[in-house]
């Protein structure tokens, strides 16, 4: 069980009322989608907004806040698909819409693979964890993806791809993912999914791991 109590901003020391820049209740600077303060010559980005406080957005929402800084008010930060995870042990990630989240707007399909069955965790000795996919039953797109256990940042990358690239779940369990590594983890749950909405999977990855167990 992971348990936080979230943070607060440290923004006492740069005088933002001195500017007109408004804070949050929790002391971030409010900003609109284009990065811009209540101050309209002002933009901010990272970790003073409160959003997703990780490097990788924070380096977007720069790129973002520096080019409507130079060139207007244009550039948006729209809806970008954003993993999330962390380097615990075992490590933990996601990407997407949780399953009670998505049951709120989507009508959806969710697969479950644990690593205990798996042709690489079984080699390393990383048994514990799992990967569960969230797939929309009407478009067979993926929602979602969760994962506990080695490598599970790593995993959760590839998901994120397939998630942005508005990509089938029988169309990412096709992709011949090579053998036997974690990231084939998110293909045979996909081909899990795939087979669940009477769809074709990816025979060849569940005939390879089918046949290393057997063996």
């Amino acid at each position: 069980m992971v348990v936080a109590v979230g943070w607060v901003a440290d923004t006492d020391g740069l005088s933002l009322g001195t500017a007109g820049v408004e804070n949050n209740s929790r002391g971030f600077i409010k900003v609109d989608e284009c990065l811009r303060t209540s101050v309209p010559h002002i933009f901010a980005a990272g970790d003073i907004t409160g959003r997703l406080m990780l490097v990788p957005q924070a380096l977007r929402d720069g790129f973002v806040a520096a080019t409507n800084a130079v060139q207007g008010a244009t550039m948006t930060i729209g809806d970008p698909v954003s993993p999330i995870g962390s380097f615990t042990d075992p490590e933990y990630a996601q990407v997407g819409l949780t399953e009670t989240k998505a049951r709120e707007t989507h009508d959806i399909e969710t697969a479950v693979l644990h690593f205990d069955s798996t042709t690489r965790t079984i080699i390393d000795g990383h048994k514990i964890g799992f990967c569960k996919l969230i797939v929309d039953r009407k478009t067979k797109m993926m929602l979602g993806c969760h994962v506990v256990g080695e490598r599970a940042v790593e995993i959760t990358q590839v998901a994120a791809i397939a998630i942005a690239c508005g990509m089938r779940v029988d169309e990412l369990a096709h992709i011949p993912l090579s053998f036997p590594t974690y990231a084939g983890i998110l293909a045979r749950v996909a081909a899990s999914a795939a087979r669940k909405l009477n769809l074709k999977g990816n025979r060849q990855t569940n005939q390879a791991e089918s046949s290393w167990q057997q063996f």
